[in-house]
């Protein structure tokens, strides 16, 4: 049973994979199997995640950098600063290799649970550096998914815009903003053809798209 930080990822032009248990971070074992960590497919759905959270410019968080797909979206919005946070080695040196050219891009390597609260902005008054876009697309059930809202708030403006993958069938938040006094959260309906997705895709005929904000 291979677990995602130890396994080498698989760079193909339509897709990323590894080879990997599935059911990592749950009390099931598995064998080993090729999972997508993303496919182009997803494109569509990227550009409104990065269109969102670049609508008022400024700032902008990316949690999981992928194949690189909203990274771009993002940066064609042209947006002050752009910060990614990636957990794999292998992939952190390929966004790496992508923002040499885009001073406005910093890659941190590591667990966004740990680098986020580290995150600061000041010289004399320091404080949790505060961002104008968030958005959130990990991978596995290892990912500590329903903290992020606690541990994104010290970080967020009245006017944020924030976003996730949404892998539910329903209105929900796999990341802990549904109920949350702190946030208000709506949903876009968006249209799948589901007999277009790829393998390792489980997406219903509708895909609930989160547009989250703090409730002032």
């Amino acid at each position: 049973m291979t677990k995602f930080l130890d396994a080498d990822i698989n760079f193909y032009p339509d897709k990323i994979t590894y080879v990997g248990d599935p059911t990592e971070g749950t009390e099931i074992t598995s064998e080993d199997v090729e999972l997508v960590l993303m496919h182009e497919w997803e494109s569509s759905i990227m550009k409104k995640h990065a269109d969102f959270v670049c609508e008022l410019g400024g700032d902008i968080l990316e949690v999981g950098f992928g194949m690189g797909i909203s990274a771009n979206f993002i940066q064609e919005n042209g947006v002050s600063s752009h910060t990614i946070i990636e957990l794999h080695p292998q992939i952190a040196e390929k966004a790496r290799e992508w923002a040499v050219d885009k001073p406005n891009v910093t890659i941190l390597e590591g667990a966004w649970e740990e680098i986020i609260p580290t995150l600061q902005e000041g010289t004399i008054r320091i404080t949790p550096k505060k961002f104008d876009g968030i958005f959130y697309d990990t991978y596995g059930f290892w990912c500590p998914d329903g903290q992020f809202a606690n541990i994104i708030k010290p970080h967020t403006k009245n006017t944020t815009r924030i976003t996730h993958w949404n892998p539910l069938h329903n209105v929900g938040s796999t990341c802990g903003f549904m109920n949350k006094p702190d946030y208000k959260i709506d949903f876009d309906e968006i249209s799948i053809d589901v007999d277009k997705q790829p393998s390792g895709y489980y997406l219903g005929e509708t895909y609930y798209f989160p547009k989250v904000f703090l409730n002032v």
